[in-house]
This record gives C-alpha cells, sequence and structure tokens, in this order.
C-alpha cells in the first residue's frame, strides 16, 4: 500500500477542520488536525507530517509564534508550512515568508480544491 501524503492542519474552527478534512481525504491525503498550536506543535514532532496548514488566529497562541517555533527547531524546520487564514493584515504575508511559511492562503479568497491543488504543487504531486 502507497503512503497517503499526511497534513497537519492546525486550526481552532472545528468546522474549518471539518471542511478540510473531507475534502483533503477525498484526494487521498491524511489529514491530522489540531485546535491549538502548542499541541500542533507536538503533532509535528511525533506524527512528521509531509505539509503543515496552519491558521494565524488560534485560541490560545499566536499562529506567528506557532511558525518561528516550528521553524526554530531542528525536528519541524524542514516540514513546509502553509499559512491559511482569514487574517488580513498590512505586511503579514511577509512576516510570515520571512519566518519560512512556503505560501500564504487567505481561506476566503480560495476554495478548498485550489488550497489541495497549492499542496499537491508544493509538495509535487
Amino acid at each position: 500500500m502507497i503512503n497517503k501524503p499526511k497534513i497537519l492542519l492546525i486550526e481552532d474552527d472545528p468546522d474549518q477542520i471539518l471542511l478540510y478534512q473531507s475534502k483533503f481525504e477525498l484526494e487521498g491525503f491524511e489529514l491530522i488536525s489540531s485546535r491549538t498550536g502548542d499541541q500542533g506543535i507536538v503533532m509535528a514532532k511525533t506524527k512528521k507530517p509531509d505539509l503543515i496548514l496552519l491558521d494565524l488566529v488560534l485560541i490560545k497562541e499566536n499562529g506567528l509564534e506557532v511558525l518561528a517555533k516550528l521553524k526554530s527547531d531542528a525536528a519541524t524546520s524542514s516540514i513546509p508550512v502553509v499559512i491559511l487564514t482569514n487574517l488580513v493584515q498590512e505586511g503579514k504575508k511577509e512576516e510570515c515568508q520571512k519566518l519560512g511559511a512556503v505560501d500564504f492562503i487567505v481561506k476566503t479568497d480560495m476554495m478548498p480544491a485550489e488550497v489541495i491543488n497549492r499542496v499537491k504543487k508544493i509538495l509535487k504531486m
């Protein structure tokens, strides 16, 4: 059996998690999720996803802090991180890129199928 690409979604909204889980699984991915940044960092280390989708607005933490922690830890620094958020502020995309994000997607600007296509492109599928 071929291993499915594993995506970690760090997102505090359970409806968003369900939406992306169903869409990614239909496309042959395994989607695991975390509702907090701290748990997401632990999952990134233990589950070793192929890619992380990270919201910037989380329950306890700031997504930028989570991104910085992921990129500064040798265990997770090589995992591509795509920001998936509705937080649209001047300079936010550039700040995320400086911290190591490979892409910045505004949820309201893109259908889930388009998000999956961007992920496939990053993973060279």
